[in-house]
């Protein structure tokens, strides 16, 4: 017999003929046309459980690498310090919870509970108004085709192998 979905209103038809006792198993498997195991199962399931249905299949897969606990431990560092790199994360679960976990793993916890990950933007680490207008005043004793700007502002060891934190 084919693999196929059978509904559970037609095992539900054929165990109330069975019930009846008018129609032998053989020609309830034939009027049917599903084997005897799948009658067997549906009979025990009926017994068991008071259905046909079959219970759904929760918890399959591969378990988790990160336990809850571990996981809401990361969303809670993410959502304190957003600035952090995954490879800090990471130093961070191995120093405070000696867990080894790999980019990968915590890259999935993040989008498990939806949380982006955004482009690392650099911000000047000083931005003295006094400072800018000191700094203007000095350079404008020099003539302009003196002045040779060179602009360095997003080199960074970290930003040329990873634009994501």
């Amino acid at each position: 017999m084919p693999n196929h979905r059978i509904s559970d209103d037609l095992k539900e038809a054929m165990l109330r003929l069975e019930e009846r006792g008018r129609n032998s198993t053989a020609e309830i498997l034939k009027i049917a046309q599903f084997s005897r195991s799948t009658l067997c199962r549906s009979r025990r399931r009926q017994r068991e459980t008071g259905s046909v249905t079959r219970a759904p299949a929760n918890g399959r897969g591969r378990p988790r690498l990160l336990a809850e606990q571990d996981a809401n431990y990361l969303i809670r560092l993410a959502r304190h310090k957003p600035t952090v790199f995954l490879d800090e994360y990471r130093e961070r679960l191995q120093r405070y919870r000696h867990l080894p976990a790999s980019l990968a793993t915590i890259h999935r916890t993040f989008a498990r509970a939806r949380m982006s990950l955004k482009r690392i933007q650099k911000m000047a680490a000083e931005r003295c108004p006094l400072k800018r207008a000191d700094f203007s005043r000095h350079i404008s004793i020099y003539p302009v085709h003196y002045l040779l700007c060179i602009d360095e502002v997003s080199k960074d060891d970290r930003t040329y192998a990873r634009l994501f934190g």
